[in-house]
């Protein structure tokens, strides 16, 4: 245990700031990547001829490279003062990549800008970092906190796509992208400019409590003026929490559980033109299913809030796989909607309980260098996972087998959650 100084409690709680920021990050971090290079694609090919190859191959550096970098970066986020600088770093990188698109004349300049620059905007705005940042600023109401940061990013693909056909209609491909990357900039630069760790590097505590407030998570020790000290509970460090038994159990769940998610989700579409919808009502599907994965973050929010997170995180990964057979029974517009609803409902938030999940077993000290070793296989698999689906479907002549396989996944990882025990705290005094 040590003790931090706390100063006065302020009236709004700077964590909310820095949950807001890692919101819209996350918006457009999602919302900005494999939704936005769909809908530039024809008219990019129509205009100057870079075909799926290239467009598809800059997501492809854009996503994996960004995400190994990232892990990588994780332990910044526990240096005091890095993230002041790398996220409006960060801000700029992003927004450039889309900026100096307008100017690509060559299929390598277009590659280095949304790929290369992209990758490192990325990577700095990572889900790693701003996981991170939001589990330091929060411990009793961590869950609350998770759910308002999982919000952002459900909104980028149903925002990006629906504003993006509208500018490219309006003002052409080039100022699309243009015009994109100096709204996010705008958005994003005064957002990161102000963010700050951790609380107690503005003599505040979690969740902006004082000890009179009788939080128990962070016991009270001694009260003196004008500041207050209290002690901090145990947190693993990067090196011990890779040597307990639970860490690599759950990286290995949050490996199998995300070829889930870009795998199975790139292939939905394909797979609905394949059982006879149009590409309008594939749309539609597609759209129904986010419109209630944002939902379900409430819902899933209130009940990690009285509920014990483990036996509810297996619960909704087993759920989860319940949903890829509504997704083979999909035959018509009705079986449609009940696919997207309860898939909707169920798999969106992945994300939000192990969130929650990991730190209550490692604690939030150290939590960016561990969730940044967890994210690299996680950042491999969500690399190979569309292609693996694909070569199954063309080996199969069907979508069958892989979507079981990620039926299985799932269900592997449930188990794997389930059968997870909190590590044994050492009796050492923490760092």
């Amino acid at each position: 245990m040590s003790t931090v100084h706390t100063t006065k409690k302020p009236r709004l709680f700077y964590g909310w700031w820095v949950v807001a920021m890692a919101s819209v990050l996350g918006l457009i971090n999602v919302g900005g990547t494999g939704f936005t290079v769909s809908v530039f694609l024809d008219p990019m090919r129509d205009d100057v001829g870079w075909g799926s190859g290239v467009v598809f191959g800059s997501l492809a550096m854009r996503t994996m490279v960004g995400g190994l970098l990232a892990a990588l970066a994780g332990p910044l986020a526990e240096n005091r003062r890095a993230p002041r600088v790398m996220m409006p770093v960060g801000a700029v990188l992003i927004s450039l990549s889309f900026i100096m698109v307008k100017w690509a004349d060559s299929a390598f300049e277009f590659f280095f800008w949304y790929g290369v620059v992209g990758a490192a905007g990325t990577a700095i705005g990572s889900m790693v970092i701003m996981e991170s940042l939001v589990v330091k600023w929060f411990v009793r109401r961590r869950a609350q906190a998770m759910m308002w940061f999982q919000v952002g990013p459900p909104v980028g693909p149903l925002l990006f796509p629906v504003m993006l056909t509208g500018l490219i209609a309006w003002l052409g491909w080039r100022d699309a992208w243009l015009w994109t990357g100096v709204g996010m900039l705008a958005l994003l630069l005064p957002l990161t400019v102000f963010v700050r760790s951790r609380p107690e590097d503005m003599g505040l505590l979690p969740d902006g409590d004082t000890p009179e407030d009788g939080d128990l998570s962070i016991p009270q020790e001694r009260t003196g003026t004008p500041q207050i000290e209290i002690e901090k509970p145990y947190s693993f460090t990067r090196s011990e929490a890779l040597r307990t038994k639970v860490f690599w159990m759950l990286t290995i769940a949050m490996f199998v559980g995300m070829f889930g998610f870009p795998g199975y989700q790139a292939h939905w579409i394909p797979y609905f033109r394949e059982v006879g919808f149009d590409a309008k009502t594939a749309a539609f599907g597609v759209f129904l299913f986010g419109a209630f994965s944002v939902t379900s973050r409430f819902i899933w929010g209130y009940f990690s809030t009285v509920l014990p997170i483990k036996p509810l995180f297996t619960f909704q990964i087993a759920i989860s796989a319940l949903g890829v057979i509504l997704m083979l029974a999909v035959q018509n517009h009705a079986t449609l909607v009940i696919w997207a609803v309860f898939q909707g409902m169920t798999m969106g938030v992945f994300f939000q309980l192990q969130a929650i999940l990991v730190p209550a077993y490692f604690g939030r000290e150290h939590i960016g260098a561990i969730r940044g070793i967890m994210w690299m296989p996680m950042t491999i698999a969500a690399g190979v996972a569309p292609l693996t689906l694909g070569w199954l479907h063309d080996l199969q002549g069907s979508y069958t087998s892989p979507f079981l396989l990620i039926m299985a996944f799932w269900l592997l990882a449930a188990a794997l959650v389930f059968a997870s025990k909190p590590p044994k705290r050492r009796n050492t005094v923490n760092r």
